[in-house]
Formats: C-alpha cells, structure tokens, sequence
C-alpha cells in the first residue's frame, strides 16, 4: 500500500527517513549533488511544521550579502504555490495563525562570527553547509541548546575533510542521507539531459556537481571517496558456497586513547567479501584482552586469524598463539609482498585499495568508512608507496585509525593468507602480488 502526504509533503522517497525519523535525532545532514531535491524538501517540511505547531526557525549561511542569497525566495515560492497565509517581511517570515516564524541569517559578518538571534531557536537550517568554517561551528554548535531542538544540514561538500561533514560522521545522533538527481522523481527532463551530457563530457566534474563526491583534486591520499561509496553501496548475490572463507584481524591498542578492534570478514560470493562484524573496546589489562580475542574466535570460527603484533601487540599475539596456534602476527614494518609496496602495511592498504577498486568489498562499518577517508599514501624517492605513520595520522585527526588498520589487515590476509600460505612461516616462500600501479 503505497503512502499519501499532504501534496506539500512531495519529496524524493530516500528523503523520507527526515521527517518519519525527525524527532530521533537532533542533527541531519543531507548531502549530494544538484537537482537531488535537498532544499526543496526542507523548505516544504518545515512549512509543513509551521502549520502544525508554533517553532522558532533560523535559515543560515556562513555569509549572506544579500536576502537574495537565501532560501528565502523557496519558502516565497511555496507559500504562494500552497495559499499559506503568511506575513511577509524582509528578512522574516511570521505565520498568521501559529505566530511561527522563519529568520534568515549570515553567521559571519565584518570578520566575525555572530550568533545574535540563535538562541531558543528550535530549528536550525544551515543551506550550502560546505562553506561553514570549522571555527564558525564551534560556536554555533552549543547556542543551539533547546531542548528538542534539531540543526539541519544541507551540501555538495567541496573536501574530503569538510568541517560539517567530519562534524556529523562521528555522532549517532545525527541522520545522514546522501541523495543524487536520479533519487529524485520531481526532477525535470531538462535536468536530467544537462547531468548526461557533463557524464560524458567531464567526469569528474559530473561526480562532483550531480553525484555530490567531494573534489578529487588531492593526490596524497589512499581512496577517492567515490570508491569508499561505492563499497558502501554495494549490490551483490550471496554464494553459499563460499561461507566457509572468512577472516578475523585483531587492531591492538597502543596507547590509552586507543581502541583494540576486531572484524569479522566473510567471503559471500567468487568474488565478494563483506565486513559482517566489528566489534571494539578499551581495556588497560591484557589479560581481558585476550579473553575477548579467544571468545570472538570461538563465536566467529574464522578460517585465518590475523592479529597485530607491533610494540604491545606482540607480547599479546604470543600468548594466543599458545591457544591458537594458527593465529598470524601482522608486523607493520616487515619485509613487503608487493613490487610497489614499502613494507607490510602498505601491502595491506594497496589489496584493500585493489579490493575496492574492483568492487569486491562490502563496507558496513561506519568507524572504518570514516577512517579510510584519510588514510594518505607517501611515494618514497626508490618508487615505493609507504602509507602515513600511524602517529602522524593520530595527530592530523584526533584518533588513532584503529578501525581502518583493522580492515587492513584483514585484507593483508584475504590477499596473501588464505588458501594460499603463511608468510610468518619461515619454510614458505613470498610470491609476487598482482597490484599495478596507481597515480
């Protein structure tokens, strides 16, 4: 039975999950490329609200010139096309029979952040949210302090590393759909000529203006973004017989802010592996530690366990080899597999890449996903490709990137351990990896 809404309420499907789940989070990020349908549909939800209840809405932009560099000329145009009765001022509009009120806002003026006016409001719009500056959403962030109060975002973010976007991925308190122009079943002809026509003319323009990809114009690092949401997103047929291929890795914690991280990786077809699992915790004494090696081992029943055994790992991967013999020690700096690849690590990084590249890896965990949009690649003066220190990477972004080291070894191990030989073992001899070269 399909679902009827008022005719106000006509936006894109995969948009839904924002107004049927508005009241469980307290942020949302709506992000893509052009024609998605993105402010149309916030514009008409909060009309819709406005005519339910009495809110307080604030429509705001790092820097606004002008009123003509709002929304507000959306919100014009539905409350004309709808007959909603509406005072119409300059910069606000009030409605006559609940009093709510929509405000429109530059956050930044004269070189400053300005926050006059946000406090009590219980709906925050932040349109074009990829020009918001990090020091801006600091302050601006803790203003919003109503309760039951939401702050929405909407963007084509130009970076990998946008301030907002960065914001949102860590909190389970936030709603994140990303929406292109074919989600959207309003979007015109015309429309969807021009996307075609920049598809075949400049591709990275089109991911960039219609898919919403961030710009890939820095080279320094591992993945493209588009290639992390295309394993996010992917579509595929289990085989079940390949159920019996399956590997845990274990991250060990190095230091206190670290997290130890175990994932669970299970081949679902020829060619597909999905991260099925992943499971994390924070415990100062070893001994627990390996308790919960053994007992996700037992729970899991993996064909490889692969386990990090650098500094503190090492002392651990030891004691559970006397438990699991089979368990493999994964040395960051050891010798490398790969023609291309400085040492182990690398080996690691280069089969997820290679993985991903394909389309042969499934990505579910939102910790990892996030972790492998920074991981950078180094190219060394001999030609071989080093992946950024891990310390480095700790400092650069706040945390360690247990989880995506974790994935990492894990496809170190689907790549050069199952089925195939236990480069730890002495007697066994390296063979050549597959990898070609990348820019």
């Amino acid at each position: 039975m399909d679902l009827i809404l008022p005719e106000i309420l006509n936006i894109p499907q995969k948009l839904y999950p924002f107004i049927f789940k508005f009241n469980n989070y307290s942020y949302f990020l709506l992000e893509g490329g052009r024609a998605s349908g993105k402010t149309q549909s916030v514009a008409r939800f909060l009309l819709y609200i406005m005519e339910m209840r009495h809110v307080r809405v604030c429509c705001g932009r790092e820097i606004q010139n002008s009123i003509n560099e709002s929304v507000k000329t959306v919100f014009l145009d539905l409350i004309e096309k709808y007959k909603l009765v509406y005072d119409i001022k300059r910069d606000i509009l009030i409605h006559k029979k609940t009093g709510s009120r929509i405000f429109f806002k530059g956050f930044r003026e004269q070189g400053k952040v300005n926050i006059k006016g946000l406090e009590g409001v219980d709906i925050l719009w932040i349109d074009e949210a990829q020009s918001i500056a990090k020091a801006t959403l600091d302050i601006i962030i803790p203003t919003i302090r109503k309760k039951n109060s939401v702050i929405i975002f909407t963007m084509n973010r130009y970076t990998r590393f946008d301030s907002v976007y960065n914001f949102c991925a860590k909190r389970d308190d936030c709603l994140h759909i990303n929406i292109c122009y074919f989600d959207n079943p309003f979007v015109d002809e015309k429309i969807i000529k021009e996307a075609e026509i920049s598809k075949k003319t400049n591709i990275n323009d089109y991911n960039h203006i219609w898919l919403g990809y961030p710009l890939n114009n820095n080279n320094e690092y591992l993945l493209s973004s588009k290639m992390i949401d295309e394993a996010i997103n992917l579509k595929y047929e289990k085989d079940e017989n390949y159920m019996f291929n399956s590997v845990m890795s274990v991250d060990l914690s190095a230091s206190g802010a670290d997290l130890c991280v175990a994932k669970y990786f299970i081949q679902e077809n020829q060619n597909i592996w999905l991260e099925k699992y992943t499971n994390s915790w924070s415990e100062a004494d070893t001994d627990i530690t390996k308790g919960k090696i053994i007992s996700l081992y037992s729970s899991w029943a993996p064909k490889v366990l692969i386990m990090d055994a650098d500094g503190l790992g090492y002392p651990i991967w030891i004691s559970i080899q006397k438990i699991i013999p089979s368990a493999i020690g994964f040395r960051g700096a050891k010798k490398p597999i790969s023609k291309y690849a400085l040492n182990a690590r690398a080996d690691g990084y280069l089969a997820l890449r290679d993985f991903l590249d394909k389309g042969y890896l499934k990505l579910t965990d939102k910790n990892t996903i996030r972790q492998l949009e920074y991981i950078k690649k180094i190219y060394k003066p001999n030609g071989l490709i080093a992946i950024e220190d891990k310390k480095e990477l700790r400092k650069e972004n706040n945390e360690s990137p247990d989880f995506a080291d974790c994935a990492m070894m894990a496809l170190y191990a689907i790549n050069y351990c199952l089925n195939r030989y236990n480069p730890y073992n002495n007697n066994e001899s390296y063979v050549e990896a597959e990898f070609e070269p990348f820019d």
